[in-house]
């Protein structure tokens, strides 16, 4: 009872001398206000109104002291053998979890794996047959083979072969990119524990 009437007037005196803090203000040349309790050059003291502070009646000191007393008495700890299997179990069902969001994202990863493994084996007969096109072929073949062109065959020549080498490039830039993510997923595959 000694101990918290004690304790509460030294709060409500330290209380009192906080108040009479002395706060500094500076405002530096960028317009940043700062506010410290240590002074700074070229800072101001503030001029504040003092904090009024009541002391804690007694009643209420008296309140805190009675519920501090009825307060019950923690009791003893339990055994660590008590306490250790339920750390086991709490790890098992840790490391089940874990199994449990491992399988289903291999799943996952399987499946994206697949389906990007489809989309590669398209993209790459797409760009066999492109390179095969037959206007690529007749625009090449008869680029080689004429014979002093005058300049609107060479530019069809050009706009041909352009415009069937950059379907081309097109589908070189998308196998590419799904080889890419084909060896990404099997990297994050590669990285699950079995």
């Amino acid at each position: 009872m000694k101990t918290v009437w004690f304790a509460g007037c030294v709060l409500a005196f330290s209380a009192g001398a906080f108040a009479q803090t002395t706060i500094y203000k500076l405002v530096d040349d960028s317009g940043r206000v700062t506010y410290s309790n240590k002074p700074m050059k070229g800072a101001t003291v503030m001029e504040l109104d003092p904090l009024t502070t009541l002391p804690t009646p007694p009643a209420v000191l008296a309140a805190k002291a009675s519920l501090v007393a009825e307060a019950p008495k923690p009791q003893a700890k339990p055994a660590v053998a008590t306490v250790l299997p339920i750390r086991t179990s709490l790890a098992s069902i840790d490391v089940q979890t874990q199994k449990r969001r491992d399988d289903a994202r291999r799943r996952i990863l399987e499946d994206e794996l697949s389906r990007e493994q489809q989309a590669l084996d398209d993209s790459r007969a797409a760009l066999a047959t492109e390179r095969q096109n037959p206007e690529l072929l007749a625009a090449v073949h008869m680029a080689q083979n004429a014979v002093d062109p005058t300049p609107e065959q060479q530019q069809k020549f050009r706009e041909n072969i352009d415009k069937a080498s950059g379907r081309i490039r097109g589908l070189q830039s998308t196998v590419a990119e799904h080889e890419k993510n084909v060896e990404a997923i099997q990297k994050e595959l590669g990285a699950l524990k079995p």
